[in-house]
């Protein structure tokens, strides 16, 4: 019996797209006076923080 030769090919793997996360909001500072807590995150506005934290610790 004679067999045909097929040349052996590694199939292709589906390439699964990459899951994208989104950007980490980062902690910037923690800050508890009483009763209050506040927690401000980099993507604040440094102009805002600034304002934030003068009525509030003074």
């Amino acid at each position: 019996m004679i067999e045909k030769q097929q040349p052996i090919v590694a199939l292709n793997h589906p390439v699964r797209p990459k899951k994208t996360r989104p950007t980490r909001n980062n902690l910037l500072l923690g800050l508890k006076k009483n009763d209050l807590e506040l927690s401000f995150y980099r993507s604040l506005d440094p102009g805002i923080m600034n304002k934030l934290l003068e009525k509030i610790l003074s």
